[in-house]
């Protein structure tokens, strides 16, 4: 009888601490800090390694040739964000932009969401849902993305949501009610002057309330309602006025490149579902529709408690939505592009997803609850694009191979553009260890559908850099900077320094004698690669290896044993 009642004590003290535990929280806390060590992990993973592509050389290509006030007036015909070309030219004429420091805000306020916003809400949502919407930012493969990439979203996500959260709290007097007013004007100016496409979101909050409180007037009185109408209008011309100092130069610059961006793209049915599912991180119908009703779930759990919010939030990102299909943006018919624009409705979506997750099991106990939550957070996480390129090396993680569209069916990469053909000599190198050999590619384009290199490295395993080949073969190529300067970037060399006998830290020189694909024309100043070999071999001699695709040259003794350990040396 002792031992059955010692037994029945031990258990009813394990019931009262487990109860304790779900009481407390602590779950929710063990899973929050998870969640923030998984994103930050996700959102710096070779980060030092990546290339820089595309979009990300807007603000390069500008520095390159523009004085700080030109940058200041202009939009310029590639869209590069004025204040981040502004910080990546002092960088430039300091002697350090590198591609640390052209990504470090973005990685910066990427990772900052995920300690601010729960913190903003920790009064509106309880640790469970908080800590599941965490989860859900974490491994969201549209927030990881642009986190990385050096472009303003992530910053301006931050931004809108802080906006957004300030506006409602100085809007209904919470306690310093100055301060969240301050707040609201120092988000929505800076956000707006880093993306125009941002002020739908961050503007949307006077129409909203605006409407509300003359709703107000018409069916409880009027007493009230022109003293909030005032406070609307003096906060409204506040921000007008800020925006107007930042804005109004370049728009009377360069209002013929703001207008030529406007009016070409245009959003149809297929492209917002197709963006819906991208805002969840999913290419595919069925988790797709789980995640539609978990979202349903979530604002009918918050709505009951809440309306005024998530009716807030609810017109925010319908009016942003309706009101940037309807300004026809450039390539917004493409729902990469669509969601980016819409990315700061993302943390809000997720938002409510995780209220239905916690709605759904609020009935079972805490670790249950936990054990479930994180199941349905891996199971996302690895229906998703994001271990499919995760691989290392990858330093391609940004290429629209994987972010164009989460679908590969969908994704114009890979159903537009031929397949690639991997050349031999890749094959062969992927016979060795991986991240052994380190590789300089040239030519290259930062014209992204002119770069087979990502496929080539999912091949062979090895790290590379890009081998910038003026002024030895002429003018630079789009993407090309001069080889001396303010220019530090790790992730590429010049050809000349590594004739001249600077270190380059790369064992195999690779020359493509053919551009990419062989159905298109050549990329932008594809240059004369046969007179630009020969320049080559005037210092190097002849090529270690050759065939009809690439040219190889051993620039290591690393390099030249491998060659000929592999049978390739000639």
């Amino acid at each position: 009888m002792a031992v059955t009642h010692g037994s029945a004590g031990g258990d009813t003290k394990l019931s009262t601490r487990l109860r304790n535990w779900r009481d407390s929280g602590l779950v929710w806390s063990v899973l929050l800090v998870a969640a923030v060590i998984v994103g930050i992990f996700l959102r710096c993973y070779q980060i030092s390694t990546q290339i820089l592509l595309d979009d990300e050389w807007h603000a390069i290509n500008e520095l390159l040739h523009a004085e700080a006030w030109q940058i200041a007036t202009h939009f310029g015909v590639a869209d590069y964000s004025i204040p981040l070309t502004l910080y990546d030219k002092f960088l430039y004429l300091h002697g350090g932009l590198s591609e640390w420091g052209m990504r470090a805000p973005m990685l910066i306020t990427g990772i900052g969401i995920l300690f601010l916003a729960p913190w903003l809400l920790r009064r509106m949502a309880k640790p469970a849902t908080l800590a599941v919407w965490i989860g859900l930012m974490a491994i969201s493969p549209v927030l990881v993305y642009l986190t990385r990439t050096a472009r303003p979203y992530a910053i301006t996500d931050l931004l809108c949501f802080v906006a957004i959260i300030a506006f409602r709290e100085w809007w209904h007097g919470a306690p310093a009610r100055k301060r969240w007013a301050g707040l609201y004007l120092g988000c929505t100016l800076l956000a707006g002057w880093l993306h125009l496409i941002t002020l739908p979101f961050t503007l949307m909050p006077f129409v909203f309330f605006g409407i509300a409180t003359l709703r107000d007037g018409f069916t409880s009185g009027w007493n009230d309602v022109w003293r909030r109408i005032g406070a609307l209008v003096l906060l409204g011309v506040l921000i007008a006025g800020l925006l107007t100092a930042v804005l109004l130069p370049p728009i009377l610059g360069d209002w013929a490149s703001l207008a030529g961006k406007a009016g070409s793209g245009t959003v149809t049915l297929d492209s917002i579902y197709r963006t819906a599912q991208m805002a969840f991180g999913l290419g595919d119908p069925w988790s797709f529709s789980a995640m539609l009703v978990l979202l349903a779930v979530g604002v009918v759990a918050w709505w009951r408690r809440d309306a005024g919010f998530v009716g807030y939030v609810g017109a925010i990102i319908l009016v942003s939505a309706a009101a940037i299909a309807a300004s026809h943006p450039a390539w917004v018919q493409n729902p990469g592009v669509y969601t980016r624009y819409m990315q700061p409705a993302i943390p809000f979506l997720l938002l409510f997803t995780a209220q239905g997750v916690t709605t759904i099991c609020q009935r079972l106990p805490a670790l249950v609850h936990g054990l479930l939550a994180v199941a349905l957070i891996c199971a996302l996480y690895f229906v998703g694009p994001i271990p499919g390129y995760l691989y290392n090396p990858n330093q391609f993680m940004g290429h629209p191979f994987f972010q164009f569209d989460y679908d590969p069916d969908r994704n114009v990469f890979f159903t537009v553009l031929p397949p690639v053909q991997v050349p031999a000599f890749y094959h062969a190198l992927a016979s060795l260890p991986p991240r052994s050999l380190t590789l300089i590619e040239s030519p290259w384009t930062i014209l992204t559908y002119f770069d087979p290199q990502p496929m080539y490295q999912r091949v062979h395993r090895q790290y590379i850099r890009i081998g910038i080949l003026s002024p030895l073969c002429g003018p630079p190529a789009y993407g090309e900077f001069p080889p001396h300067g303010g220019m530090q970037l790790s992730q590429f060399v010049n050809i000349s320094d590594v004739l001249d006998g600077a270190s380059s830290d790369g064992d195999l020189l690779i020359m493509h004698l053919q551009h990419w694909p062989p159905n298109a024309g050549p990329a932008s100043r594809w240059p004369d690669v046969p007179a630009c070999l020969a320049r080559i071999e005037q210092t190097l001699g002849a090529p270690d290896y050759h065939d009809n695709q690439v040219v190889v040259f051993a620039l290591s003794p690393r390099g030249r044993s491998d060659l000929s350990a592999l049978g390739l040396k000639n």
